[in-house]
């Protein structure tokens, strides 16, 4: 089963999908907003298209509720399902600069005049970086408002970093090179036993070791450096009262568990890991291998963290692994020569470089089977439909979807203010 594809003609910087608009950053140093939705809707010329397209596009988290899974035990339901999608597999999705215009939403000069080394989108605020610090403005604005994202974005900290992700909880992890790795904590609650380095943010130290990207791991961080050794920050639940005796939790700091012990390797030799939810990855000279981890193992019973899965080799014209992934469709493997997706049903699927800029948003609620390319002259924007029909919890490859489990009739009181609707609360302790 191919990806479907989309391609956007232009000389592109970055890129971001949030809410129904697509944010794409030029060299000029511009940012344009677009009508994502709308412009999805262009390419629909057939009624019988227009469930596939919606799926793979608009709507990426419809296709893994339980009652739809439930469904794909019947061969018929499914196959006909597939074979909507086989029906768009080879049509051209294509648009001109020209033609791209008819969806523009807005455009402005990117907010501080500096092109962001990274973005993140979230709860309807843009949270940029470049070598003047990190900054946070309000997105998804109003048609009425002069701007799509807000040109004179508040500074939160003047550190110089290179990577900034998003949890799903109100939290960014922030790498910071040789400076290490903080977080962003916008939680009402935030660990006791952290060191805040910023008075006007809440923004805390977890390690002084370097840093050059991470990822959330349940309540955890993989901290991936490309100099020094990598390793797996890890939290845990603590309970406290808060002024009126009622039970608040503190995520606090535990450990580091280094790289080295992860994937059992005994010589001190740098290598490239990454890793995500209940997938750890290591780079090798051909390829990667990966480790199950599972955060509530218990250990007393004999239970382990960290389990091998498996090796997986690539073709050597590829180059050496430098950027790593993982959406719930596959593992994303960026190599010197190509960009490699190692689909969770086992098939690999390349794209030739030379690679501008990717992205994933295995956090998203509706464009977690998207991966946007972006190369000289245009950005590929991909939906990978296959993981639908797949058994999670026998998956070795890409991030194991599991329902989200929402406790509506509880206050929550680990939040703040934010859209409580876009993050999974099932690492939470009650």
């Amino acid at each position: 089963m191919l990806p479907v594809k989309i391609t956007i003609k232009g000389d592109y910087y970055d890129c971001q999908i949030y809410r129904g608009r697509l944010y794409l950053w030029t060299f000029d140093g511009d940012l344009k907003v677009y009508n994502w939705n709308e412009l999805v809707q262009s390419f629909i010329k057939k009624d019988t298209d227009k469930i596939a397209m919606t799926f793979c596009f608009l709507d990426g988290n419809y296709l893994y509720k339980s009652s739809l899974i439930e469904l794909f035990k019947d061969t018929d339901f499914k196959n006909l399902l597939l074979n909507k999608f086989t029906a768009i597999e080879k049509p051209i999705f294509e648009l001109s600069e020209k033609d791209l215009q008819k969806y523009l939403f807005g455009e402005q000069e990117t907010p501080t005049g500096i092109l962001p080394t990274d973005t993140e989108i979230y709860s309807n605020k843009l949270y940029l970086i470049h070598e003047k610090g990190l900054f946070s403005g309000s997105a998804h604005r109003k048609k009425s408002d002069k701007f799509p994202v807000s040109s004179k974005p508040l500074k939160l900290w003047d550190c110089n970093l290179l990577s900034i992700k998003a949890n799903k909880y109100p939290q960014l992890a922030l790498s910071g090179g040789d400076e290490g790795l903080f977080e962003l904590n916008m939680a009402t609650s935030v660990a006791s036993n952290l060191k805040r380095v910023e008075s006007k943010s809440p923004i805390f130290q977890i390690s002084k070791n370097h840093s050059s990207f991470s990822n959330y791991s349940y309540l955890n961080i993989y901290n991936t450096s490309l100099v020094d050794n990598s390793f797996l920050a890890t939290f845990k639940w603590n309970l406290t009262k808060d002024k009126g005796n009622r039970d608040l939790p503190l995520r606090d700091f535990d450990t580091n568990i280094t790289d080295h012990k992860i994937f059992n390797v005994r010589n001190k030799d740098h290598f490239i890991s990454w890793g995500i939810e209940d997938k750890l990855y290591k780079a090798t000279e051909g390829g990667f291998e990966i480790i199950k981890y599972n955060n509530y193992a218990n250990e007393e019973k004999g239970e382990e963290k960290f389990n091998r899965l498996k090796t997986v080799n690539f073709n050597a014209w590829k180059g050496k692994v430098v950027n790593g992934g993982t959406a719930y469709f596959g593992n994303i493997v960026e190599c010197e020569n190509a960009l490699i997706i190692i689909q969770s049903d086992g098939k690999t699927f390349t794209i030739p470089g030379p690679i501008t800029k990717w992205r994933i948003y295995p956090r998203s609620m509706n464009y977690e089977n998207h991966l946007h390319v972006i190369l000289d002259d245009r950005i590929e924007i991909y939906s990978f439909n296959h993981d639908y029909f797949l058994n999670q919890e026998n998956k070795e490859i890409g991030i194991e979807f599991k329902a989200e489990k929402h406790r509506r009739s509880q206050r929550i009181s680990y939040f703040d203010d934010t859209d409580e609707s876009m993050f999974d609360k099932t690492d939470l302790p009650f």
